[in-house]
């Protein structure tokens, strides 16, 4: 259950044959693809898995990037689920339709999913990283931002939930139809949708069509690191709904390192995984000397 994602050592002008290859070489034969990937990488890589006996594990919307008009935003952000704007929406659940259908092109059984943030001029999250990047999480500062982001967040999270609600409604539908299933992830921004508690009300929403809970270390480390919620929390509440995890390594706010590096104890969140579920090293700041170190200990290690 051991796979790797595209996101990994590679960029616009990456020869996906000699990169599958050297996947080949650490000793996996399963990839995720990521939401970095172009309309055309992606054909040039769905040319390649099945000549050279590659599955993919699960696939990470939006795949391919959208290309009918230009975003302002980082790609994994490029349309948003949650928008309030009914035209941005549409496009959000648009293109994680495509992403469904590119599952089920290329045998994923799982689509993971950003689900949306709440859009605020004054973004209380920023000052609440900036503070903690500056070694200030015991001040009496640090507790004030806190406290204001959890009381804006409160304050402003509604209609953003119900236009969740109504975009989930139409992916969950579109991917059951498919045979697809949705990993609803852990978000990192803790302005971002959704939080600890909002997990569980979604997979009780969805569930029953398919939705499950995706976990990402990084992530959930994050929001222990900021006083949120506890790391162990997430594993033990949602462990019974999770369908995969991104594994990755930590230190301080910088996450998407190599797994086992940085400040993120890896080995203390592995056996509070079900052994069933999908383990996808996620790392985009790692050597290949640190991926190998990675795959080992993980092909050994529950």
């Amino acid at each position: 259950m051991l796979s790797i994602s595209t996101s990994w050592n590679s960029n616009a002008d990456t020869n996906w044959q000699e990169w599958l290859t050297q996947i080949k070489d650490l000793g996996l034969n399963s990839i995720e693809l990521s939401y970095t990937l172009s309309d055309t990488q992606l054909k040039s890589i769905e040319a390649l898995i099945k000549t050279m006996h590659i599955s993919v594990s699960s696939i990470h919307n939006f795949c391919p990037i959208p290309n009918d008009e230009p975003s302002p935003r980082h790609v994994s952000n490029y349309y948003r689920l949650s928008s309030l704007d009914d035209r941005e929406r549409a496009q959000a659940i648009k293109w994680t339709k495509i992403c469904i259908d590119t599952a089920v092109r290329v045998g994923a059984k799982v689509v993971v999913i950003h689900a949306g943030t709440l859009e605020l001029a004054d973004d209380p999250s920023i000052v609440l990283i900036k503070l903690f990047k500056e070694g200030k999480k015991d001040s009496d500062e640090f507790k004030q931002a806190r406290e204001r982001l959890i009381a804006v967040r409160e304050a402003h999270r509604a209609p953003y939930i119900k236009a969740l609600e109504k975009s989930l409604f139409e992916v969950v539908n579109y991917a059951k139809q498919k045979e697809i299933k949705i990993g609803l992830e852990t978000r990192y921004y803790p302005i971002e949708m959704p939080n600890y508690d909002e997990i569980d009300y979604f997979l009780n929403l969805f569930g029953s069509y398919g939705m499950y809970y995706w976990h990402d270390v990084g992530h959930a480390q994050m929001q222990q690191k900021l006083g949120l919620a506890q790391h162990k929390d997430f594993l033990s509440r949602y462990k019974d709904r999770m369908i995969g995890v991104h594994l990755h390594g930590m230190k301080e706010a910088r996450d998407h390192l190599a797994p086992f590096d940085g400040d993120l104890d890896l080995t203390e969140i592995l056996p509070l995984l079900k052994d069933n579920i999908y383990r996808v090293i996620e790392a985009r700041y790692a050597t290949l000397e640190q991926i190998k170190t990675a795959v080992d200990k993980l092909s050994t290690r529950k």
